[in-house]
């Protein structure tokens, strides 16, 4: 009888180290994974294609300069607007992404007929993203849909 629950409690003790084991593994799959996915956004991305905005293309709504994004690290982001330079803060994971427009911090350069908002307005909607053309283009989309495509750009 005492072998028997010998075994038992010596089983027991080694499913539970097992189980710790694989969460702990899984636990740290899960951060590698998510650590590859920001990695993969960081550097400098420039518009490429943005949906209208009060019915005016992108090509039309950026005269100045064509806006871009760098992301810094895994959640600083920096950029231009297409008039001033923008700072701010964005979360990734599993393929979504949201920029905290509202903190975002801007340099205050008067632009003549500029509207300020129209990047920053689609930003605060976009919630997904995707990298393709071997890490070359980023996809943001507003649920299914592209809102803002960039290309990667060398700094």
């Amino acid at each position: 009888m005492k072998i028997y629950f010998s075994l038992l409690a010596g089983f027991l003790f080694f499913s539970c180290q097992t189980a710790k084991t694989a969460d702990k593994n899984k636990t740290a799959e899960s951060e590698q994974t998510e650590q590859t996915m920001k990695n993969e956004l960081i550097g400098k991305w420039t518009l490429d294609y943005m949906s209208p905005v009060a019915g005016k293309s992108f090509d039309k709504l950026f005269g100045i300069q064509m806006p871009y994004l760098t992301f810094v690290d895994g959640e600083k982001v920096a950029g231009n607007n297409g008039c001033n330079n923008i700072a701010g803060e964005y979360t990734a994971t599993d393929k979504r992404i949201s920029f905290d427009t509202e903190k975002f911090r801007s340099t205050r350069m008067y632009c003549e007929n500029f509207d300020e908002s129209a990047f920053t307005g689609v930003l605060k909607t976009i919630n997904g993203y995707s990298v393709i053309n071997e890490g070359q283009k980023l996809i943001l989309l507003t649920g299914d849909i592209v809102s803002i495509t960039f290309v990667r750009t060398e700094e």
